[in-house]
């Protein structure tokens, strides 16, 4: 049994202490109908706490959120349907949706009718200012009496989940994305999508080893046809996210950390669109590794979930992301998405373009998504800019990108850059 004196709203605690003091007062001055009064004034807020505590509020309530997926910045609409049912008419209820405070603010609405059997639909706007995953609800009811005397919380037991992702940019073909590795192709081709003579054969060229004539082909075609046995593996990239909180800078959406999320998401995904076999690494370490063909559809769905989880990391250097990245096999193209740099962290990038793997990069410009009391000194941008130049002189494709460059817009850059390799 719920203590009733917690029960009473401040007006049903000013009935019982005014017919307390009425009915004492009344009583020392013989007053009998005063004494009546009093002692009115104190039953009517107990006998409320009463009822709203041992009544059973019968009520049901369903719950969701649309769309419950949704890019960072974008909006969503909370729904709530309610409906009360049972004899027993309540004065006033007042609802209170939880909301993380990352979506927006907390819904409150009022329900006052004396009606037994009742339904209504409330709707909310939340908005997604920050990646993430959130739970809103569960919902709060307060029940009070007619005359709000007494009141009590109950809660449902309903959530809904959120989940508000990195911004997903397509990105146009790059036709020279690859090269620079060991088999010597300018694009690396993927075993499976077209017929195996069309992918393992090609034409004889003087010096080829006779033992590689591919004879079926050369008996369909009419024409000499060697196996190209360098080309029997899938094409994989490395996508490599700097995550150091000290290299970026900006806050929330439009921060460059933000923006570097989106550009390894998006790139990401346009890999493994492509047929790319992916290999995902932050500064902490692999978030997903190169996954086998059947399960390339399961992979972008953690790339996804992957990089709506992320956040900033305190480690100081890349170094665990170089080794995760020296560790692995090795792919034909490596593509780092970085913040501030020096040149000593250069050196280590370097060593992780496996035979002579090609290297794309972009370098996010910390200081334009930053305040002006939040920028970096002199000494740390002169060491960036350096460190960007020998980047470029490791004959790595670099775009630096402000806060008003777009991920796709960076993308078309670097590919512009290969046309002129």
């Amino acid at each position: 049994m719920r203590n009733p004196w917690r029960l009473l709203t401040f007006r049903g605690r000013v009935f019982v202490v005014v017919g307390a003091l009425l009915g004492a007062l009344a009583a020392l001055l013989g007053q009998r109908d005063l004494v009546w009064l009093g002692l009115l004034l104190v039953l009517l807020p107990l006998v409320a706490a009463l009822l709203v505590a041992r009544t059973r509020l019968r009520l049901s309530c369903e719950r969701g959120v649309v769309p419950n997926q949704v890019v960072i910045g974008e909006s969503m609409m909370g729904r709530l349907v309610l409906e009360k049912t049972g004899p027993i008419p309540y004065g006033i209820l007042r609802f209170e949706d939880y909301v993380p405070r990352h979506l927006g603010v907390r819904p409150r609405f009022t329900v006052q009718t004396l009606a037994s059997h009742w339904r209504r639909e409330f709707t909310y706007p939340m908005t997604g200012t920050t990646r993430g995953r959130y739970t809103t609800g569960p919902l709060m009811v307060r029940s009070s009496d007619p005359f709000g005397l007494a009141q009590l919380d109950r809660q449902f037991h309903a959530t809904s989940e959120v989940m508000v992702t990195p911004r997903i940019v397509p990105l146009d073909e790059m036709r020279n994305a690859g090269g620079g590795g060991s088999t010597g192709e300018s694009r690396p081709l993927r075993l499976g999508v077209v017929g195996q003579d069309d992918v393992l054969v090609r034409e004889y060229r003087q010096g080829d080893d006779v033992r590689r004539v591919h004879w079926r082909s050369t008996a369909r075609r009419n024409e000499l046809m060697v196996r190209r046995e360098e080309q029997a593996f899938d094409p994989s990239v490395t996508v490599m996210l700097d995550s150091r909180r000290s290299v970026h800078g900006g806050h929330g959406k439009d921060s460059s950390f933000e923006w570097a999320v989106s550009a390894a998401a998006s790139l990401s995904l346009h890999f493994l669109t492509d047929g790319y076999e992916l290999t995902l690494l932050e500064t902490r370490g692999p978030l997903t590794t190169g996954d086998s063909t059947a399960m390339r559809v399961t992979t972008r769905h953690n790339v996804v979930h992957k990089l709506t989880d992320i956040t900033t990391t305190s480690e100081p250097t890349l170094r665990p992301m170089i080794a995760a990245a020296l560790d692995s096999s090795g792919s034909q193209l490596v593509v780092a998405v970085l913040g501030r740099l020096t040149r000593a962290e250069v050196e280590q990038l370097e060593r992780t373009r496996h035979n002579r793997a090609a290297g794309l990069a972009l370098v996010v410009d910390a200081d334009s998504f930053a305040s002006r009391s939040e920028r970096a000194g002199a000494e740390a941008r002169e060491e960036h800019a350096a460190a960007v130049q020998l980047l470029r002189e490791h004959r790595w494709r670099v775009v630096v990108a402000d806060k008003d460059t777009t991920v796709d817009r960076a993308w078309s850059d670097l590919e512009r850059m290969g046309e002129l390799v």
